[in-house]
């Protein structure tokens, strides 16, 4: 009994020191504040732009299509949340980030990952961010797909609440 036993120890050992390094993907995470920032005074956006790595060619017609889609969807996320588009005198901005990236740890080897990240105007500092690592394989690409993610990235921002000086009264 005793010879059987050690090869199981030996092997379960193997095991959790090979589990240990194996990667495990996140393929959601939800967007949040990286600092504390009062959200009242923030009540208008622009789309800054959308930057694609990892394509051979950034004029493709997938990379075009990727900017494209993220300032619209974004757009519209955000207008639908309360926030008002604006240009120059918006309060904060928009940047996304596309990767075409190579997984070594997946069978499907090309995958993409998105990050958006928002910006106060006043100071230019990050105060929110959404970071979907390996989302997609590229063989999954569309442009329904593109638009799901970005919702997906953005769906944890607030939405816009107007600050009001009056407080209830008790009658």
């Amino acid at each position: 009994m005793r010879l059987h036993f050690r090869p199981c120890l030996l092997a379960l050992f193997f095991v959790a020191l090979l589990s240990g390094c194996a990667s495990f993907e996140t393929t959601t995470s939800s967007g949040d504040f990286v600092k504390p920032t009062d959200m009242s005074s923030l009540d208008s956006f622009r789309y800054e732009h959308t930057m694609v790595s990892g394509m051979v060619d950034r004029r493709s017609s997938q990379a075009l299509v990727m900017k494209k889609l993220s300032e619209n969807v974004l757009t519209q996320e955000l207008s639908q949340r309360g926030y008002a588009s604006a240009g120059q005198e918006a309060k904060f901005y928009v940047v996304s980030k596309w990767r075409k990236e190579i997984n070594l740890s997946t069978a499907e080897a090309v995958r993409f990952s998105l990050i958006v990240e928002l910006y106060d105007a006043a100071n230019q500092s990050l105060f929110w961010r959404a970071e979907l690592p390996y989302i997609f394989n590229a063989s999954q690409w569309s442009d329904a797909r593109v638009s799901q993610t970005l919702r997906l990235a953005i769906q944890n921002f607030p939405d816009y609440i107007i600050k009001t000086s009056e407080l209830p009264t008790s009658d």
